[in-house]
């Protein structure tokens, strides 16, 4: 009786407090960008229905999971927003200059080997041609797939 009452109880108290863990998460708000004058949300809006606000232009072996990082927080802080990750939203390969040209925006992850890269070149290449703003940025950490500018530049291709 005794071992019953006591597993009971216990049990219980994990339920209470497994709930209670579960509230508190969900009451956090997450913070989300607001314009400056009005504290709204920003308005975020598409030509294309189909499009993307942002592609993000990689090397998978050294950049993949700084973008997935990027991609989550940005989403975090802009509900709404469509960006355009090819782990997430990729179905062709052989289309990246459609996924280019359906975005309104290009972030391009500079890490080691982007300009050796076959797709990486065509991003960019059609990102130029399309005359898209881009974002540029710049992972320096070695460890994490980084490249120095002066080694980049030398990876670049003339065009």
């Amino acid at each position: 009786l005794f071992f019953t009452t006591f597993s009971t109880i216990a049990l219980l108290t994990l339920l209470i407090m497994g709930l209670a863990q579960i509230l508190y998460a969900s009451s956090r708000t997450v913070p989300v960008l607001r314009l400056k004058e009005t504290l709204m949300r920003p308005e975020l809006s598409l030509l294309d229905k189909n499009g993307y606000h942002l592609f993000l232009s990689h090397i998978w072996r050294s950049g993949q999971d700084q973008v997935a990082v990027i991609k989550r927080q940005l989403q975090l802080c802009l509900p709404g927003v469509r960006i355009f990750l090819d782990v997430d939203d990729l179905l062709d390969i052989s289309a990246l200059e459609t996924y280019i040209a359906k975005s309104a925006v290009v972030l391009i992850f500079l890490s080691r080997g982007y300009f050796c890269s076959t797709n990486c070149l065509r991003e960019a290449r059609s990102s130029k041609e399309g005359s898209k703003p881009l974002v540029l940025v710049h992972e320096a950490d070695l460890s994490k797939g980084g490249i120095a500018l002066e080694e980049s530049r030398a990876e670049c291709p003339d065009d």
